[in-house]
């Protein structure tokens, strides 16, 4: 099976989150063609409209980004190590 690309997995979490690509441009100020362009993976958002979508959301930057890792709590590096 083939790994969920950036732009589905955006689609499918803006779904799942009720919102239309036009509400989350709204929620955003991100324009719906920018909006359109990742979803159908010509764009890549920058990291700080990627911040704006996540937190529309509701989600991490993690979770948006595929960090499948994001539920896992970091380990502290020990002192003196």
């Amino acid at each position: 099976m083939a790994e969920e690309t950036m732009g589905h997995r955006l689609q499918r979490l803006r779904k799942d989150a009720g919102f239309s690509q036009s509400a989350l441009a709204r929620a955003t100020g991100i324009p719906v063609t920018t909006i359109r362009g990742w979803e159908q993976d010509r764009r890549i958002p920058r990291i700080d409209s990627a911040l704006k979508v996540a937190r529309a959301l509701g989600i991490s930057l993690d979770e948006l980004a595929g960090d499948g890792r994001a539920d896992q709590t970091p380990k502290r590096a020990r002192k003196g190590k």
